[in-house]
């Protein structure tokens, strides 16, 4: 990772991974993490959707107007949580305590933010990650002939590269670009990426190891998800703004020494 003002750079200690470690620091560090966390994942993931998932597999139509109760209580409610998410990256990227409140006077910025994290999220994340799956059934599945319960191999792969792309164009937003602009410029997206390619995508690793790790008891995962969504953002933030700081003062020494 980049080196971040860290005070173990002052007693020698090595600065390695400083952006994960100081990530987890400033989400532990809150002593209410747990409490928020764990509203975060109620409202992102119903779990009562995941604890009647088995049953829903054996037998939908007998569930199916309950599922679809359920699935309309929770896009009600997952905005909140997406809103949150948005707050911990601002905070990340200009710097600032971890992590926001829970409180009523919040939850109308919660919900306009999440609705644009989400904008941003369906061709940043869910579009490339969906032509990745495609592209591997269409090579794997279809012309080589592997068995499709393969296909999901995949996708952690896609995961990984489609992830920080997505958070790049989120933390566009927070510097003033429009929304369509974040979702739809590629190339600028793509063009900060690359100037940290390496921190991003070795956040974006770490994140991948973890879900997989809290999410393998699975009614864990609308925790593991929210957890991992605040941590990757505290992660992205930095190194986004490592980015354009970057790229900023170097075009400033360029112009000085042309003038």
């Amino acid at each position: 990772m980049h080196r971040a003002v860290d005070p173990s750079q002052a007693s020698g200690e090595s600065a390695y991974f400083s952006d994960i470690r100081v990530g987890f620091a400033k989400l532990f560090t809150d002593r209410f993490w747990f409490p928020k966390i764990f509203l975060g994942g109620l409202l992102l993931i119903n779990p009562v959707l995941l604890s009647l998932a088995p049953k829903w597999a054996g037998g939908f139509a007998q569930h199916k107007s309950l599922l679809f109760s359920l699935l309309a209580v929770n896009v009600s409610s997952f905005w909140f949580s997406l809103g949150f998410t948005y707050e911990v990256l601002r905070r990340a990227r200009f710097g600032g305590q971890q992590l926001p409140g829970w409180s009523l006077r919040v939850l109308g910025q919660y919900v306009r933010e999440g609705a644009v994290k989400f904008a941003i999220s369906l061709t940043t994340l869910l579009l490339p990650l969906f032509a990745w799956v495609a592209f591997c059934y269409g090579l794997f599945i279809r012309l080589l002939g592997l068995p499709s319960t393969l296909l999901s191999l995949f996708v952690p792969l896609g995961s990984w590269l489609v992830v920080p792309f997505c958070a790049v164009a989120c933390c566009r937003w927070l510097d003033g670009a429009s929304v369509a602009a974040c979702a739809l410029d590629y190339r600028e997206n793509l063009r900060i990426f690359w100037r940290k390619r390496g921190d991003f995508l070795i956040a974006s690793a770490f994140l991948g190891g973890l879900n997989a790790i809290l999410i393998s008891f699975f009614y864990t995962l609308p925790f593991a998800l929210f957890f991992g969504l605040c941590l990757v953002d505290t992660w992205f933030g930095p190194i986004y703004a490592s980015a354009v700081e970057n790229h900023s003062r170097a075009f400033a020494s360029a112009g000085s020494q042309t003038s």
